[in-house]
């Protein structure tokens, strides 16, 4: 009887001590992951459609533009630098809780033979798609298959044996979580001229028995069992020859799964490579706003997902939703510093712009600004008068909402805002 007892004892302290070290490592983690994906995995019943992925899906699908414009009520789980087999196991997790209508999962790096990127530097990366997973069986089967030894596997079930010397850095964040309101996307407003870039040919594959093949096909077969509708995709990019054959052998893949593959690196005319990436690897804001849309007069015309803009209760709370995520918008337009992303938080439209300009710009700055279907070009003289002040730069620039209602005033001298 002592010795029960004792044994009860000793149990009730190891449950405290983990209970302690789960708040306190709540307190002291990196909030990236909460801030980004935290809402999803607090209510992942709520989203018909997972877009899935590593940073070519965080930085590229927009589900709030999809909500205002087709009633999808959809998540970015695209987690930076994640390979097939994180991506495989976030849905695993997810699906523990919840079973979605579609799957979206982009084949970037599907090529590669290993289960991580090896640089450490990349593992961080991997906290910021993991941390914020809710700990349980299937979540210790991703980590114990992800990593081989039980150091590393160790900070990712324990998050405080990592993050236990940020004691010393913590902010205000830190103890007041603000979720990023975007439902996990990410903006780039960067802009680089990639129309020298040529895609290899659509026949040219690798052998398709490497790790990341191994694992799409794990998806795509778990997603069939279960009923879910898996769709394939191919994000546009500008990268080595590799990668975009490896992307190629996921038609092979869908073909022989009978799924479909929306590669919309061949999709001609859907892209501008001369202005709508940030990189050679991620689309910004005018690029990522193309392949949305596509991606979502797709799901609208061949997925059977209902448009919940018609459910008053549903739309509620997500058109509230909406109001927060152009309003961050906005704010991200009032305080940009430089033109070029300046110019590229112009394209809205529910803003009415009006700029005056000293001189036709040219170069990539141009570009951006002829995209804009919003913008009046203004005399000095006119410009002055609508703003009510003296303009003392190369580019001045009013914008208004719908209503008339001025959101903001700029002015541009040799690139940076006045």
């Amino acid at each position: 009887m002592l010795r029960i007892r004792k044994l009860a004892l000793a149990l009730c302290f190891i449950l405290i001590l983990g209970f302690a070290l789960n708040g306190t490592a709540r307190i002291v983690e990196r909030k990236d992951s909460r801030e980004r994906y935290s809402e999803f995995w607090d209510h992942p019943g709520e989203y018909d459609v997972w877009f899935m992925g590593n940073s070519h899906v965080h930085y590229t699908l927009r589900p709030m533009e999809l909500w205002e414009q087709y009633g999808i009520r959809s998540y970015n789980l695209g987690a930076p630098s994640s390979q097939l087999p994180q991506t495989y196991w976030t849905m695993m997790c997810g699906l523990k809780y919840s079973q979605p209508k579609v799957i979206v999962v982009d084949t970037y790096k599907v090529h590669c033979d290993t289960k991580i990127q090896e640089e450490k530097r990349k593992q961080t990366h991997i906290h910021t798609g993991m941390d914020s997973i809710p700990l349980s069986v299937t979540k210790i089967k991703a980590v114990c298959d992800i990593f081989d030894g039980w150091e590393d596997r160790f900070e990712y079930l324990c998050k405080f044996s990592i993050y236990h010397n940020r004691w010393e850095t913590l902010k205000e964040k830190d103890f007041n979580v603000l979720r990023q309101v975007t439902k996990g996307h990410r903006f780039l407003t960067k802009i680089v001229d990639q129309s020298a870039f040529q895609n290899v040919e659509k026949e040219e594959m690798p052998d398709t028995d490497t790790t990341g093949f191994l694992y799409l096909e794990k998806m795509i077969e778990e997603c069939q069992k279960r009923g879910i509708k898996i769709i394939l995709a191919g994000i546009p990019l500008c990268m080595e020859e590799e990668i975009q054959m490896g992307m190629n052998g996921a038609a092979k893949i869908a073909e022989e799964y009978g799924v479909p593959y929306l590669d919309m690196r061949y999709e001609e005319g859907l892209i501008d490579y001369g202005s709508d990436f940030a990189d050679e690897g991620h689309l910004n804001s005018y690029g990522s706003r193309k392949v949305t849309r596509y991606l979502g007069e797709y799901l609208s015309k061949y997925c059977d997902l209902k448009d919940y803009r018609e459910d008053p209760e549903i739309a509620k709370d997500w058109d509230a939703c909406y109001e927060k995520y152009m309003q961050f918008k906005l704010e991200k337009l009032q305080n940009a510093k430089k033109i070029k992303p300046y110019v590229q938080w112009l394209d809205e439209n529910g803003y009415a712009c009006y700029m005056y300009q000293k001189e036709k710009p040219g170069g990539l700055l141009g570009k951006e600004i002829a995209k804009l279907q919003n913008l009046t070009i203004l005399s000095l003289e006119e410009a002055e008068e609508k703003m009510g002040m003296e303009i003392k730069g190369e580019y001045a620039f009013a914008v208004e909402n719908d209503s008339g209602e001025i959101l903001d005033l700029a002015v541009f001298k040799e690139g940076k805002r006045q």
